[in-house]
C-alpha cells in the first residue's frame, strides 16, 4: 500500500463517521449503544467535528512529499490510533459501547498500525 492510500483509507473513514455522527445522530449514537441525550448529541458533533480535522489533514496531505511533514503526520495519527484503540477497549469493555465498540477498537488498531508501518519503514511510493 502506498503511503498516499493510507492517507486516502484514513480520510474516507473520518469523514464517514462524522458525516454519521452530523447528520444521522441519534442513529450512531444507537451503534454505539448509548442514549439519544443532548449531552450525548452535542458531544457526538463536537467529536464529528475533530473526525472531519483529521479526515481533511490527510486528504489535503495526501501528496506531501516532504519528509518532516510526513513523518508529523504519520506519528500524529500513529498516536491517535493507539489511544482510540486504549480508549474504545476500556468503554467497550465496561459495557459503555456495546458491540460496536469492536468495530471502533478495529478501525482504530488497523489505522494505527498501519500509520506505524509507513512511520517505521517509510513510504512505498
Amino acid at each position: 500500500m502506498k503511503l498516499r492510500n493510507m492517507y486516502l483509507l484514513n480520510t474516507i473513514i473520518s469523514l464517514v463517521f462524522a458525516i454519521g455522527l452530523l447528520l444521522m445522530t441519534p442513529v450512531m449514537l444507537g451503534l454505539f449503544g448509548m442514549d439519544n441525550t443532548k449531552d450525548a448529541v452535542v458531544l457526538a458533533q463536537l467529536i464529528a467535528v475533530e473526525l472531519v480535522v483529521g479526515g481533511l489533514t490527510t486528504l489535503l496531505a495526501r501528496d506531501v512529499t516532504d519528509p518532516k511533514a510526513r513523518s508529523a503526520i504519520n506519528y500524529g495519527n500513529m498516536i491517535a490510533g493507539v489511544l482510540g484503540v486504549v480508549v474504545a477497549l476500556n468503554a467497550t469493555l465496561m459495557g459503555v459501547l456495546g458491540w460496536f465498540g469492536y468495530v471502533v477498537i478495529a478501525i482504530y488498531a488497523i489505522l494505527a498500525l498501519g500509520f506505524a508501518y509507513f512511520q517505521i519503514f517509510g513510504p512505498l511510493d
